[in-house]
């Protein structure tokens, strides 16, 4: 199971991959434009950052040709980890199958449908990303159909990868793993409610009383 953050704000990722084992950042153009910063020097820093982890970039052309032209962008400025990432409408598919044979990473975005699923990993797509959340937004059951996509994927040996996105809660995540996600990208906000628990607390705090009844305030090393 791999766990990616879903932003672009570079002083969170900097905290946040210090913190967890982040197997790298997903973007996509909302996130990017609400940082505000140049796209190109916004991306480059992230990559400095991460270093050789995952970097899942999004097109926004609506050609073929445009769109190509992105992924090629994209992987020469940010380099051969990063995964060209692409809706998975009738073009979006062109673009991927031959993005692979080129041998590009490639992430199908935008995936709502079982069917969009069966495309996507036809083509040899690295990761489908299903929109958990939004999906929920219109009535569909999220978890359901990443358990169907995780069966065929299964049923017919497809390498391709569940990357589940969109997320509103914690509770979302973890029905997405539980569904048989192979990854999740959420928020770094998200992460931090995963362990956000007043029992938890509440713990800490009675051994922190009970070891300054014997100890007082020193610390394990100056004993």
């Amino acid at each position: 199971m791999k766990l990616l953050l879903d932003t672009a704000n570079v002083g969170l990722i900097e905290k946040y991959n210090d913190i967890y084992d982040i197997a790298g950042v997903t973007s996509n153009p909302t996130i990017l434009a609400r940082e505000g910063g140049a796209f190109r020097a916004q991306l480059l820093a992230i990559r400095e950052i991460i270093g050789s982890k995952e970097l899942h970039v999004q097109v926004v052309a609506n050609t073929y040709e445009d769109m190509l032209h992105e992924a090629e962008f994209i992987l020469k400025k940010f380099g051969a980890e990063s995964y060209v990432k692409v809706p998975v409408n009738e073009v979006g598919i062109q673009l991927m199958k031959n993005l692979k044979l080129s041998g590009y990473n490639v992430t199908a975005t935008a995936v709502y449908t079982v069917e969009q699923a069966i495309l996507a990993a036809s083509i040899g797509a690295d990761y489908i990303a299903p929109y958990f959340n939004r999906m929920v937004k219109l009535g569909m059951d999220a978890a359901q159909n990443i358990r169907n996509i995780k069966s065929i994927y299964q049923q017919h040996n497809l390498k391709t990868q569940i990357l589940a996105a969109s997320f509103q809660s914690i509770e979302q995540i973890t029905e997405a793993i539980l569904a048989g996600a192979d990854a999740v990208t959420a928020s770094p906000e998200l992460y931090t409610a995963m362990l956000s628990n007043p029992h938890v607390d509440e713990a800490i705090e009675k051994f922190a009383k009970d070891w300054q009844s014997a100890y007082g305030y020193h610390k394990i090393f100056e004993l």
